[in-house]
């Protein structure tokens, strides 16, 4: 099989930005230990996924498919009942045949449908469909990387002076978005969204 030029290249970027992290780590403080190498690249993973996010133009068919599962719940129902019915008087005597197993393992299957589909249709909802921010949750990962080469230790303080806004500044750089360390602090504190084009005001 010929290699891929575009996997190469992808790989390439991805362990030239681990290197950056682990410098930026290192910059931040010198507290806490810099992360290892295999954590510095799974950081660098998601850096890679908010530099190059993945656009799909296909139309949102979610809403149709949640109006069609509820349909399918409630026409179900009745159905299931009716089988259920046949099962309960057919139990009082001596059928023949073994119709009664297969409409027993039918109301199983409904019932192993109807499960899925009720925890399905909630998680469908583009309600939920909210994109993750990348300052927190590019902070979240820091922590937990600083955190399991520290022994649990990680800097936890939002202040802009503080390593983590120090880190989050290259960081987020190299995603596109340039915030001051106070802008940082800001979204972690929860004062304010990042503006619109990344750019700190």
């Amino acid at each position: 099989m010929a290699p891929d030029p575009q996997l190469d290249s992808w790989l390439e970027e991805i362990e030239c930005l681990a290197r950056q992290v682990h410098e930026w780590f290192r910059q931040a403080t010198k507290r806490f230990e810099a992360p290892s190498e295999g954590d510095c690249c799974t950081f660098a993973f998601y850096l890679m996924a908010f530099r190059h996010p993945v656009e799909d133009k296909a139309p949102d068919t979610r809403k149709q498919t949640i109006k069609h599962g509820k349909l399918f719940l409630r026409y179900i129902a009745p159905e299931r009942r009716q089988i259920e019915a046949m099962v309960s008087l057919a139990s009082r005597g001596r059928p023949f045949g073994n119709w009664v197993d297969e409409y027993k393992e039918t109301l199983s299957r409904i019932d192993e449908v109807r499960r899925h589909m009720e925890a399905l249709l909630p998680a469908l909802s583009p309600k939920r469909d909210a994109k993750p921010d990348p300052i927190r949750k590019l902070a979240e990962c820091a922590r937990e990387a600083w955190a399991e080469a520290n022994n649990g230790n990680a800097p936890l303080s939002p202040n802009p002076d503080d390593p983590l806004c120090r880190f989050l500044v290259p960081a987020l750089a190299s995603t596109g978005s340039n915030l001051s360390p106070a802008g940082i602090s800001e979204v972690l504190r929860g004062r304010r969204r990042k503006p619109k084009g990344g750019q700190n005001r």
